[in-house]
């Protein structure tokens, strides 16, 4: 599908690409490969992920907060356990919603002490699972949640460390999928939250360690997540006063957005390190967390695909390809309230344009949803033209249908200066089959 976007709101991924260390009229690499050679060994589709721009992107954080602030992944946002393991060596910790996400931690590396559980609906095996490995905190959605970790402490003899996630009267507007303020699934409304404060301070089953907040993702705005900082520092201050002792912790999410599409702004990282900084200037002694994930894979990985034929139809070009939305549906537009362009160029010269050219690029799937949204700006395609698609580190394949016609997935594979590492296989026609039953006797 082709953008109507107005000349001047073209999305012109320059920065993308200056981050991935491209220049123009040059074939693109990453982390010193060539992407040609890669697409030529693990084959197309193929998600390529750079080692050294993850640690980039994590050091730019640490240096923006400060050693104050400890810096977990957002496993959901990409649950590779290569890629966990390289932000793990790199200094940083771990927030994890799910019983699989606790199992890729642990094979990454992670201490438990180093985890951190958040998530609405957390099922009573998880809550055991993470009570029993000792994660160093349980943040807690609903009163109902505490009873719950409450009651299998108790029956295990045990003590979960919590914190409680506290739904912000004033979320962030400026989100791009809010997630606090009024009605929401997520945490414990503001003022609730110091009632179930004084239950947990008398169950001899749990110890509270703090607050946690996540405004949303996709925040641009750096002060508007900063007022929500605020708010939670406000909120401990009046809960300490009333508990009479200082909570151990605050957890400020993140949420911290990647321009993908035009007239998206950057995230002031450090407008956002140092107004933190500010806030937190005479503030007892505590540990204080951030949660990012988007912000640290995004740019550091890219989703290839290849054109295998090219067509007219009334009047326009379509180049088809090898990948689509049943791998990388955030480019598709999936999920979101309005379809926009996701920045692709050409490997053979990322920063080649050519306005007006009326191509359209479409997927193997039986659905007109499998089509990118791009910018009428690629140069003319052909078959057999390697195509990459940026900021694709994050929700990519695991927020993607790769069920959906039992196509294979794609293989992944992570660079890291000048090597490369094949850290997930691609899959098999057969694995349409996998976990399927054919019991005996149910046909005749």
């Amino acid at each position: 599908m082709r953008s109507t976007e107005s000349d001047k709101q073209r999305i012109v991924p320059h920065g993308l690409l200056r981050e991935l260390g491209a220049g123009p009229g040059l074939p693109l690499s990453l982390g010193g490969v060539p992407l040609s050679e890669l697409a030529e060994e693990f084959g197309t589709p193929l998600y390529v992920y750079d080692a050294e721009l993850l640690r980039q992107r994590l050091r730019r954080v640490r240096l923006a907060f400060g050693e104050q602030v400890q810096v977990l992944f957002a496993l959901k946002a990409n649950p590779n356990a290569a890629v966990a393991s390289v932000l793990r060596e790199a200094g940083a910790g771990v927030e994890l919603a799910s019983a699989g996400e606790l199992a890729l931690a642990r094979a990454a590396g992670f201490a438990p002490s180093a985890m951190q559980f958040a998530g609405p609906a957390k099922g009573l095996n998880e809550l055991r699972a993470a009570i029993e490995l000792g994660l160093g905190c349980l943040n807690l959605e609903s009163e109902s949640e505490f009873e719950a970790i409450a009651a299998l402490c108790a029956a295990a003899g045990q003590r979960a460390r919590v914190a409680i996630r506290v739904n912000l009267r004033e979320g962030a507007a400026v989100a791009g999928l809010r997630m606090s303020g009024g009605c929401s699934k997520f945490g414990v409304d503001e003022e609730r939250v110091p009632a179930l404060a004084r239950r947990i301070e008398d169950c001899p089953n749990c110890e509270l360690l703090g607050l946690h907040m996540y405004l949303g993702t996709q925040i641009h705005d750096a002060a508007a997540w900063l007022r929500g900082a605020e708010a939670l520092l406000a909120l401990a201050h009046r809960l300490e006063q009333e508990l009479g002792r200082s909570l151990a912790s605050l957890d400020f999410g993140g949420g911290f957005a990647v321009p993908t599409h035009a007239g998206m702004p950057e995230f002031a990282l450090s407008d956002a390190g140092s107004g933190l900084c500010e806030l937190l200037r005479g503030e007892a002694e505590r540990r204080y967390f951030l949660e990012l994930g988007r912000f640290l894979a995004a740019p550091a990985g890219l989703y290839l695909t290849r054109v295998v034929q090219t067509k007219s139809s009334a009047g326009q070009v379509f180049a088809l390809v090898d990948g689509g939305m049943h791998h990388f549906a955030a480019a598709a537009g999936m999920g979101a309230g309005l379809r926009r362009p996701w920045p692709v160029v050409a490997c053979s010269d990322p920063f080649a344009r050519e306005a007006g050219s009326g191509q359209r690029i479409g997927g193997p799937l039986c659905t007109p949803q499998d089509e990118f949204v791009i910018e009428d700006v690629l140069p003319e395609l052909k078959q057999g033209e390697l195509l990459a698609f940026l900021a694709a580190g994050a929700y990519g394949a695991s927020y993607s249908p790769l069920g959906f016609l039992s196509h294979p997935a794609p293989a992944e594979v992570l660079v890291d200066r000048g090597r490369s590492f094949l850290v997930r296989r691609a899959g098999t026609a057969e694995d349409a089959l996998e976990r399927q039953l054919l019991p005996e006797g149910l046909l005749s």
